[in-house]
């Protein structure tokens, strides 16, 4: 794997990012509907065909009022689909933030470990040999070295 990742991001960049997503998340807070993960299941899902749809329908529904039983408050649709669509430019854009910062961090993260398993070996040689310090680090770092195997939780006996 080439070295992808060959320079620090400045602090002070990462501070203004934060800043602004922030500020982004301010901004809309009053406008956004927080659901459970119980809600997000049972909720009916929409994608570009829906919205497209949406939009088509109040466009026919507003050329011609029969269309629209009287039980629906179609004023109350056409500012969901408003909304929906308003949204969607942002929600796209977070979406690609988001999956180039996981990106990122999957790449690092993998340089990274490229890196620190030789040194980790190297630390599990030294504390077999006995070497000063190396026991103890060892013996930190092998706790939480990534891919060991998880500790069974005792069966409780019946």
């Amino acid at each position: 794997m080439a070295d992808r990742i060959n320079a620090t991001i400045p602090p002070a960049d990462l501070a203004r990012a934060l800043d602004h997503l922030q500020q982004a998340r301010a901004i809309l807070a009053a406008h956004l509907q927080p659901l459970t993960p119980t809600e997000r299941k049972t909720i009916t899902k929409m994608g570009n065909k829906t919205i497209g749809f949406m939009q088509k329908l109040v466009t026919y529904a507003s050329n011609t009022p029969a269309f629209v039983p009287a039980f629906v408050d179609f004023n109350e649709l056409r500012q969901d689909v408003g909304v929906a669509t308003a949204l969607q430019p942002l929600e796209q854009a977070a979406a690609q933030l988001s999956l180039d910062l996981n990106s990122t961090i999957l790449v690092a993260g993998a340089e990274g470990m490229l890196s620190a398993s030789p040194v980790y070996k190297n630390i599990k040689f030294m504390a077999e040999q006995r070497q000063p310090a190396a026991q103890s680090a060892y013996t930190d770092l092998s706790e939480r070295y990534p891919g060991r195997p998880a500790k069974k939780k005792a069966e409780p006996t019946v």
